[in-house]
């Protein structure tokens, strides 16, 4: 029962975040349009909340009042995410649903997902977080379908996972022996380990009697017991997140996704755990660009080839300033990550990529990586057909991965980055009218 309704639960997950992207004057277009009430409530929530798809995950996802035609004939096997936005990303580009809308949905969900439910450092892996709340109301699970969803829609894989959690969804247990401190994630295990460590006498370690005792450790507390406390800790951290995996685990029963890790543990292996899928970066982005540059050795050429090299100056300053910001936050969070494992938010290369193609990770399949191209266009006449104005920003077409830069607006480098930044930060989603 669970699996036939889960394309409706798909459906009402993406139609709220659709509506959660709308302007007032869409969502009033929205409630003319549906006769039924349950999709305008939906919209005045979110509104009234301020929420994300990810912060209210379980309510937008299990609800299954509201129901398109078009989604709900579809086949689970082919599933295919409804064409109900009303809006528009680009002139002249009407929000339906060519694999656009449904690949940044996904990007948004996951990445919301391994901020609201994952904690640990970046590029280290991730363990859930401990949280009988969600427990209860199987907000994990739901985690695991929009996982499954995601892969199984060629959508970003959730390459987060600790080794050890991986092992435990392709098992369902826990090889024990091969637990270590590495596999703590969570802040408050993590001190008491290092505070266990640097214990220079007994006095200092019966600070912590307390904290040890609680993580299940019953033996005698000694200089010389060091090694089995920080054990009882480890074991205490990563043991308590068992029943969080399992219905994870039950989740991603959709479409086989459990079976086909259990059989391919090794296939699988890079979809879930850091290392082997790499994020986009500057290099990335500037190979899959092809720009339609205008006839050799014109001006028009020349300055359309100089704002390709803006381009490219902007992606590396980007990618510097990342590289920058994870050093700092290492040096200062330790191996915890920060505090909640979170971090500002700031413009990073995957923005850039997901602003253009709607998608902020690089394509897993190496057919579909190596087809993967983004179009360049250049509009030198914007002044002669808008009159006298003083900005234009650089139009997106996501559903065939296009950009067209305003040329006369892009003079210099500096004013390339002001407008290149302000159109990814507020121009990104589907709901230009």
């Amino acid at each position: 029962m669970r699996s036939q309704s889960t394309r409706v639960c798909v459906g009402i997950a993406f139609n709220a975040w659709c509506l959660k992207k709308m302007t007032k004057l869409q969502g009033h277009q929205l409630k003319l349009q549906y006769a039924q009430q349950t999709a305008w409530k939906m919209y005045c929530v979110a509104l009234n909340n301020k929420s994300t798809p990810q912060q209210n995950l379980s309510c937008v996802w299990t609800e299954k009042t509201f129901q398109t035609e078009a989604f709900s004939s579809g086949r689970e096997k082919n599933l295919h995410l409804p064409p109900v936005f009303l809006g528009w990303r680009g002139i002249g580009e009407a929000g339906v649903d060519t694999g656009a809308l449904r690949k940044e949905f996904l990007s948004d969900m996951i990445s919301g997902i391994e901020s609201r439910f994952f904690e640990g450092p970046e590029n280290k892996g991730k363990n859930p977080k401990y949280s009988l709340t969600d427990l209860d109301n199987e907000n994990f699970r739901t985690v695991g379908e929009i996982i499954a969803v995601s892969l199984a829609q060629g959508g970003p894989s959730p390459a987060f996972f600790k080794e050890w959690c991986h092992n435990f969804l392709c098992s369902g247990e826990v090889d024990f022996s091969c637990l270590s401190k590495e596999d703590v994630a969570d802040v408050e295990s993590s001190l008491l380990i290092s505070k266990v460590e640097d214990a220079a006498d007994i006095h200092s370690l019966m600070m912590w009697a307390d904290e040890i005792v609680s993580c299940g450790y019953t033996n005698q507390i000694k200089m010389d017991s060091k090694e089995s406390m920080i054990r009882a800790i480890v074991l205490h951290s990563t043991t308590r997140l068992i029943p969080m995996l399992q219905q994870l685990r039950k989740g991603m029963e959709l479409y086989g996704l459990v079976n086909l890790m259990a059989v391919n543990p090794e296939a699988c292996h890079s979809l879930f755990v850091p290392g082997k899928i790499l994020k986009p970066d500057a290099d990335f982005i500037m190979m899959s660009c092809q720009p339609h540059f205008s006839e050799k050795g014109t001006s028009r050429e020349r300055t359309e080839r100089k704002i390709i090299h803006f381009l490219q100056d902007f992606l590396q300053e980007i990618e510097a300033s990342e590289k920058t910001s994870e050093t700092f936050s290492n040096i200062t969070d330790g191996n915890t990550g920060g505090a909640g494992g979170e971090k500002p938010e700031s413009l990073a290369v995957q923005h850039v990529l997901q602003w253009i193609t709607s998608q902020s990770h690089v394509p897993i399949l190496p057919d579909e990586k190596r087809h993967f191209k983004i179009t360049c266009k250049f509009d030198h006449e914007c002044k002669e057909r808008l009159g006298d104005h003083s900005i234009c920003y650089p139009v997106v077409s996501a559903y065939t991965c296009t950009v067209t830069f305003p040329v006369q607006h892009l003079d210099t480098y500096t004013m390339f980055k002001t407008i290149m930044s302000a159109a990814v930060r507020y121009s990104g989603g589907f709901h230009r009218v």
